[in-house]
């Protein structure tokens, strides 16, 4: 039977509740093992399986947005009311999470919704001659949370306590990115990047390490790919700013 691990229901899925809901605001449980117990490899290797192929499809809806909009030639204002819409399907989606098939309709198009916000980003990037920019934080993103998802999987570290100081870290970021857009300091704007660097990579080994201890069900599946897609995509505009400084641009910003 399985009940409820206090260290995968609060905030981004670390500490106790204390009467709050989780990541997203849900009020949505996770289903977990018994506190201090670990999921057999059949069952942790099978949620995961679902989850990286979900992530896959995610990523895959993310791009097809991503070229409509770079077709339809979005504009930044109109990127603005997108991400709204797409943060609206995600309070949708966690809200209804347990039903299915409606939470992977939610979780593609969510995932849709955020690749069409991208385009404005992308058309700037070709447009400015820089797209070989996008092509190397790609890379750097894919290679940083591949090894980070093995070691997560693999090591004996435990990462499933970091989840509460990996939220005020998100917290600290949203304050100090509204600092930067007072001063607009490169020096700044990169301390910010590796800061954000270094929080989602964290959230990657937090998830991944988490998945041992979930009940392999749809819903579980189902949040725990939008919490990657979430973090992967931040971790990528974090890489992305970096890359952008050191070759003498702006950023992103």
């Amino acid at each position: 039977m399985y009940n409820y691990d206090p260290r995968n229901n609060g905030p981004f899925g670390g500490g106790s509740n204390r009467g709050r809901g989780n990541q997203f605001g849900s009020r949505y449980q996770y289903q977990t093992l018994a506190y201090g117990a670990q999921s057999s490899s059949v069952q942790a290797g099978s949620l995961i399986s679902k989850v990286m192929g979900m992530l896959a499809f995610s990523f895959i809806f993310a791009a097809l947005g991503s070229f409509v909009g770079f077709t339809l030639s979005i504009g930044s204002g109109t990127s603005l009311l997108i991400m709204l819409a797409g943060f609206v399907v995600l309070m949708v989606l966690h809200a209804v999470i347990q039903r299915t098939p409606l939470n992977l309709i939610l979780l593609y198009g969510f995932t849709f919704i955020e690749g069409l916000a991208l385009a404005p980003l992308l058309q700037l990037y070709i447009g400015t001659g820089n797209g070989n920019l996008l092509g190397q934080a790609f890379v750097l993103t894919a290679l940083v949370s591949l090894s980070l998802g093995i070691y997560s999987w693999t090591t004996k570290r435990d990462f499933t306590r970091i989840g509460d100081y990996l939220f005020f870290g998100v917290i600290f970021l949203l304050i100090a990115g509204l600092v930067g857009l007072l001063f607009h300091s490169t020096i700044f704007a990169l301390l910010i990047s590796v800061v954000g660097v270094a929080i989602f990579s964290g959230y990657v080994l937090f998830y991944v390490q988490r998945a041992k201890y979930m009940a392999d069900t749809l819903p579980n599946a189902v949040g725990l790919t939008v919490s990657l897609f979430i973090t992967v995509l931040n971790l990528f505009l974090y890489i992305l700013e970096i890359l952008t400084i050191f070759s003498g641009g702006r950023g992103r910003r």
